[in-house]
């Protein structure tokens, strides 16, 4: 094979995979904007334990602005890297801060206990609460907010959890806001949170 079809495969082949991905890229950000839209019916009732030991409820998403976030203690990068932003982000709203809500809802009740979310958590703002509960009802309450979530590189207790990794905002109706992550840009996750206030 001459040098220039092997440069002409190459490159073919090249752009076939950054059309490809640009593709993946598209749909995922339409089924974004499907799930986490005004229009969309998200969050069930449920009764689960907070952080703090105390039963919470469905309830504890109305009456305050909240963000809601999804994950796990052990995650090593996405979770601590996002509470870190939240909790960065709660500063800089100084006073401000006390009137929103922030629960950093579990993926992996079977570890993280309340109690041990109570330690986890003690790394963060002080307003970030946990919760977690019965597995069947967490996994229940994450479907319900478009939170995909499934267990990886599983060795007995040593497992780790792929999930979606964005923060819910909520107003305070409960009504979904908008939504930010780790990546994005801090003032415009600000931006948003300030929306909501």
């Amino acid at each position: 094979m001459k040098a220039n079809s092997k440069y002409t495969l190459i490159i073919l082949g090249f752009s076939l995979l950054v059309l490809s991905l640009l593709f993946f890229n598209i749909i995922n950000k339409k089924n974004v904007q499907k799930e986490y839209s005004p229009t969309a019916k998200l969050g069930i009732s449920f009764e689960l334990t907070d952080s703090n030991g105390n039963k919470i409820t469905e309830k504890a998403f109305t009456g305050s602005p909240t963000a809601l976030f999804f994950g796990f203690a052990h995650c090593p990068d996405v979770c601590p890297l996002t509470l870190h932003k939240i909790s960065l982000l709660m500063e800089k709203l100084g006073k401000k801060q006390n009137k929103l809500n922030v629960y950093f809802i579990t993926l992996d009740p079977e570890r993280d206990t309340w109690k041990f979310l109570n330690e986890y958590l003690k790394s963060f703002n002080k307003r970030i609460v946990g919760i977690t509960g019965e597995s069947k009802k967490i996994k229940a309450l994450a479907k319900s907010w478009g939170i995909h979530s499934k267990k990886v590189s599983s060795q007995g207790e040593n497992y780790l959890i792929d999930h979606t990794g964005l923060v819910i905002l909520l107003d305070q109706n409960g009504n979904f806001s908008s939504t930010i992550d780790y990546k994005d840009d801090f003032e415009s996750s600000l931006k948003a949170i300030k929306s909501i206030l």
